[in-house]
């Protein structure tokens, strides 16, 4: 079977054609994202495959940063989540601890009353009829509604499912329950996931309109599957109801499609794109859960998902200097050799600089240039539409764009518009000294070297000292991390003792020693990794090989590392899970049996064992019917682990409950 793998990066997106039987790529393409347009750069990389593979595909899978992004830009649609059995006069008190789940205001929360049965000895039941009344009202505005009980084990989450069936009756818009989501006891994470959720539905149902759009007009009839944040596929239907399992979905891709490339059971994925690096773990061919939930932007959420730690360093990081010393900042900044393509002028003006004599503490090499442009920017100030103006005709030096709005160099106010991404500035980068050394063909260096000239001013090194002197920056900032995310995970209690100053001087100490192993010293403290590390993204190549080396391991690097993250997309599998809870009852001190939930209806049991084969069979019925929804095969292979909470083995007095765990597993099903 033949399918395409895409994946829409925060710089490129890229795509590739998979064969899955002969796991073999056949053809790939990348394009410069168009975050703006996502359809514009999806279709321009199906364009750049080869059609007749095209016309051959059966399905199409995705990974996007779509969900990443607008949680750390706080974007989404409006939504709102029915509290049920939560009292509403202790939330002002709370203000404080639900903002620091990602709640922005408590405006989002709408309470009613309601006590769940097999908890309170008087249960309440939530006044319906009053919910049908003020639906309108209270979720008019919303684009989908979430639902949330407190204690739902207590009777299978049944207030919550009753509110989805009246909502969606009344508003016809999309609902979403905690309780089919998580089991999470942290009634305030659970929220936070189910509210996240919400606002994502509508954003996740345009994404899907607009591939459908480029899909149709190409005559594409092909089922699509978008990367969850667990490195599994899930269906277009469940992704559209579920979209915030798709939190992690970029870099899940790229841990996945590591590992395909690199045939390594166990391994240290490192991504390395534009911006940031991603670095995650595979342990027997599994890839590395994070533990607790995602965490993400201001968003404490109850979903799984890969482990990855994301760092500031990438081919577009700006190169600057200060106090005579080179070093990279974590702003991502334009490439001074990609700007010359587009701006010819612009290397004039570069060598005029870099013939002049002057030093400066300000980085006066460095452009600005208008990324956006006619858009409604009612509350900018004048100087802001001022510098937007003068950027019109083209990049300005800092001079040029002081001098334009009539200020200075020191008081320019373009904080707001960087930020929003309506500027942006160009400067010298890695990827400038890729090129200036021949590691990056295809490219013209002028205009950064003309540049080096005046960092060289700046900084008393020689211009064509730079390079290498900006390599071993990217291999030290690379080597330290590594080391710093690989301690914390060997010693996962530290977790603030690593993080500290000192723990990072340290870190470095054991680079400089780790790179001079002839010096003379009365120690020595090298790390080893004791797993291959392999890469993924163009620059790492560069990079990631002498780093390896000094951490006493080898580094893989595979032909089509650089589209590493669609072949994950397409390379990966549905895997689905699905838990049920035995629970042991009692009332007061007298033992009255076993429960197990099979939707809303509990049953009881004076057996054990026969408790657990119930919920083997109920486990094994949920999972296999949500992996069909999910895009698997009619029949997946299909496991079962039972966690026991308390008992003899845990050393604790008496049984608490067990928890049947069902894992199914499939390639995606057409």
């Amino acid at each position: 079977m033949i399918g395409i793998g895409i994946d829409t990066g925060g710089t490129f997106t890229d795509a590739v054609v998979y064969d899955m039987e002969k796991q073999q790529i056949l053809c790939s393409g990348k394009t410069l994202t168009t975050k703006a347009h996502l359809e514009d750069c999806i279709a321009a990389v199906l364009d750049l495959l080869d059609p007749e593979y095209v016309e051959q595909a059966e399905m199409l899978a995705l990974s996007t940063t779509l969900a990443t992004n607008a949680c750390l830009e706080d974007k989404g649609s409006r939504a709102r989540v029915l509290m049920i059995g939560m009292n509403p006069e202790c939330m002002p008190n709370l203000r404080e601890v639900y903002g620091a789940y990602g709640f922005r205001d408590l405006d989002e929360l709408v309470f009613m009353e309601g006590k769940p049965e097999n908890l309170f000895e008087e249960p309440l039941e939530p006044d319906w009829e009053l919910l049908e009344q003020k639906a309108p009202e209270w979720f008019g505005q919303c684009g989908a509604v979430g639902v949330l009980q407190a204690f739902p084990r207590a009777n299978g989450g049944r207030f919550e499912k009753k509110a989805k069936e009246i909502l969606r009756e009344k508003l016809q818009i999309p609902v979403t329950t905690a309780c089919e989501m998580s089991d999470e006891v942290d009634v305030l994470r659970r929220g936070a996931g189910t509210l996240l959720n919400t606002r994502l539905i509508p954003l996740t149902a345009e994404f899907f309109q607009a591939v459908k759009h480029v899909m149709r007009e190409r005559n594409m009839h092909v089922p699509v599957a978008l990367m969850r944040s667990d490195g599994s596929l899930m269906s277009e239907s469940l992704a559209r109801e579920y979209p915030v399992e798709t939190l992690l979905s970029g870099p899940a891709a790229s841990l996945v499609g590591g590992s395909v490339l690199a045939g390594e059971g166990d391994a240290v994925i490192v991504d390395m794109g534009g911006t940031t690096t991603d670095v995650a773990m595979v342990r027997g061919r599994m890839p590395l859960t994070a533990s607790g939930g995602i965490k993400i932007g201001p968003w404490k959420t109850t979903i799984n998902g890969v482990f990855v730690d994301t760092f500031l360093l990438g081919g577009d990081s700006a190169v600057r200097f200060a106090k005579g010393r080179l070093y990279l900042d974590g702003r991502r900044v334009i490439p001074l050799s990609f700007l010359a393509e587009r701006f010819p002028q612009i290397t004039e003006k570069l060598e005029k600089l870099g013939r002049g004599k002057r030093t400066h503490t300000r980085m006066l090499h460095e452009f600005y240039v208008l990324q956006r442009d006619g858009e409604d920017r009612s509350g900018y100030t004048e100087e802001e539409e001022k510098l937007c103006a003068a950027l019109r005709e083209g990049p300005l030096l800092l001079e040029e764009l002081a001098e334009a709005v009539e200020g200075d160099i020191y008081t320019l106010k373009t904080e707001r518009l960087e930020a929003e991404g309506v500027l942006m500035r160009s400067g010298l980068t890695p990827t400038d000294m890729m090129i200036l050394k021949g590691d990056f063909p295809g490219h013209a260096g002028e205009a950064a070297r003309a540049a080096l000239r005046f960092a060289a001013r700046n900084t008393g090194l020689q211009a064509e000292e730079i390079p290498d002197r900006v390599y071993e920056l990217v291999e030290k900032k690379l080597y330290c991390n590594l080391v710093r995310i690989l301690l914390g995970l060997e010693h996962p209690g530290q977790g603030r003792v690593l993080e500290q100053e000192n723990m990072d001087a340290f870190i470095a100490l054991c680079y400089e020693k780790a790179r001079n192993p002839e010096k003379v010293s009365w120690m020595r403290v090298p790390f080893t990794v004791e797993f291959p590390i392999v890469g993924v993204g163009a620059p790492v190549h560069i990079f990631l090989p002498p780093v390896a080396e000094l951490l006493g391991t080898r580094a893989v690097i595979r032909e089509n590392a650089p589209v590493a993250n669609a072949l994950g997309a397409v390379a990966s599998r549905i895997v689905t899970r699905m838990r049920v809870r035995v629970k042991v009852e009692y009332k007061g001190a007298e033992f009255q049996g076993y429960s197990v939930y099979r939707g809303t209806e509990r049953l009881m049991f004076q057996d054990y064992q026969e408790a657990v084969a119930c919920a083997s069979r109920l486990a094994r019925e949920l999972v296999l019917d949500k992996a069909r929804r999910q895009g698997a095969s009619e029949d997946p292979e299909i496991q079962l682990k039972i966690h026991e909470i308390g008992g003899a083995d845990s050393g604790l007095p008496m049984l608490f409950e067990s928890i049947v765990e069902a894992t199914a597993s499939s390639p995606f099903h057409l």
